[in-house]
Parts: structure tokens; sequence; C-alpha cells
């Protein structure tokens, strides 16, 4: 069994642990084919982020070179060993693609893949911008509800996903604000709407991920849902595993189980990335 963990957090987000040469001597010691460094990009040159404690959410713009110089360095240095992967996981706003490209652009031609994220929420009426799935805005999840907080992620994710500028390979999470265990009351409607996005997903043939890291959280569950990779697989979207690991002891973080329960629903095989082109590898 070839595994790849395409999602994980070190040391240079500010809120997780473990240098990057930690993490690849970890992905070597449990017999990964494949690690992927995705850290969080920066935010500081957003808009209407004024509640957030994006100092806490991602390294700054200042340490972008030494993030993608180091990681260069140990992926030379490990080639025998292991395949090192190299990415950012973006967050979208909305109307601020362009803020973002400025940065973006003069680095892009050294990542391997960008994975597609939304962790901050923002409604026309309400308190502005909150991070959903930091423990600490939990009484604005509370103040909006569930089912809110369902579909203007989903309609987000739609225009994330949708916007010719916002660039990116994967879309990490699906089904994020379950995190805290919250679920929808009007299932049905928020499930039409992540039935939406997925169309949209297939329609640009980009990648999702299968990730992990609910089964440490509140809802001991991956994300998204089975139900959700089932109408996934019906639409042939490609996949790709992530644990989202915040320490170096969380990579591959219950890849065995999830992959009995993707052979199940009819997935056999996983996207690999390598300077932005597509392969695929066997399960």
């Amino acid at each position: 069994m070839i595994l790849e963990d395409m999602h994980t957090h070190s040391e240079r987000c500010h809120h997780a642990v473990g240098t990057l040469e930690d993490y690849i001597k970890k992905a070597i010691e449990i017999g990964l084919k494949t690690i992927g460094f995705s850290d969080h990009f920066p935010y500081e040159f957003l808009k209407k982020i004024d509640r957030i404690p994006f100092g806490e959410y991602a390294m700054t713009l200042d340490e972008i070179e030494n993030y993608l110089s180091t990681a260069e360095r140990l992926r030379e240095k490990y080639k025998e060993k292991i395949n090192v992967r190299i990415s950012f996981e973006i967050d979208y706003f909305k109307n601020q693609e362009k803020a973002l490209n400025v940065q973006l652009e003069k680095i892009k031609d050294r990542l391997d893949y960008i994975l597609g994220s939304i962790h901050i929420l923002d409604f026309e009426e309400g308190r502005g911008s909150w991070g959903f799935d930091d423990s600490r805005f939990l009484e604005d999840y509370e103040f909006y509800g569930p089912d809110r907080v369902y579909m203007q992620y989903y309609k987000t994710e739609q225009e994330m996903v949708s916007s010719n500028e916002f660039d990116l390979d994967i879309v990490g999470h699906f089904d994020l604000p379950k995190k805290f265990g919250h679920l929808p009351d009007n299932r049905d409607a928020v499930l039409n709407e992540a039935l939406k996005t997925l169309e949209l997903i297939k329609n640009r043939d980009l990648v999702m991920e299968i990730n992990t890291s609910g089964f440490r959280k509140e809802v001991k569950k991956q994300y998204p849902s089975l139900e959700i990779i089932e109408k996934m697989y019906e639409l042939d979207i490609p996949i790709l595993l992530g644990s989202d690991a915040h320490d170096p002891n969380e990579i591959a973080w219950e890849f065995k189980t999830i992959i009995k329960k993707l052979k199940r629903i009819g997935y056999f095989q996983l996207v690999h990335f390598n300077k932005r082109e597509r392969s695929f590898i066997e399960m």
C-alpha cells in the first residue's frame, strides 16, 4: 500500500508543532511514499478580517521565502527516501482574489499544488468575519445557528470554485462546519446545497480531499461524510488523502480506516501532484 499525505501543517503556520524536517522523518518512519507540505498562506494583506487572529492562523508574507527554500532543500536532501511536495493551503475571500494574486504570482511556479479552503465566514448582516472552525468563535456559531452556517459555507464554496481568479487544484475538508458536532436542522436543504457545490467542482475538474482530521475532533468523522463521498464517486470526482496534521504524530491519521471505506464505495485510486500536474496511484 503506497500512502501519500498531502495536507500537513508545521510550526510555520503558528498553530502547529514540529519542523518540516520532523514531518519528513516521521513520514519515512511510517512508510509513506509522499509527504505534502501545505502550510497556510498569509492573511495580512486581506480586508475585513479585523476580528480574525490571523497571526495565529498562518505565516506572514515575510516568512514565505524561508518556508519554500527550506522545503526545497529538504526535498533534495531526502529525495532517495520520500517524495516531498510543496504547496499552500489558501483561504478564499470573496472579491479579494486580486490582492491574493499579487502575492501568489510571485511564488506559484514553485508549488506542486494549491489546496483551496474556507475557514472564515462573513454574513452581510452580522458580527463580521469569524473563524467557524475556531472554538473561540463558538458563540458566533450559536448566534447564526447551524443551518445558516452550513448554507453560507456551501454558497461561499460555490463562489470559490466558480471564481476564475482563484487558482486551486484541491478542495479541502468539504463539510468542515460539522467539526464541533453541529449538524443542520434542515438536513435536506443543506445536502442539496452541498450537491450543487459538487456539481461545480466536477465542472471545474478539481480534486476533492478526503480529510481524516475529523476523527480527532468532536464530530469523530472524516470530511466529507460518506453520503457525500458516494455522490462524489457517482460524479467521478477524483480524490486524495490529507490528515491535516498539526503534529508529526498525526501524519496519515486513520488512513487505513478511511481507505477501507473508500474501497467499499468504489474508489481505488488517489491523485498525485507534481508541479501542478496530476497523475494517479493505486490505493
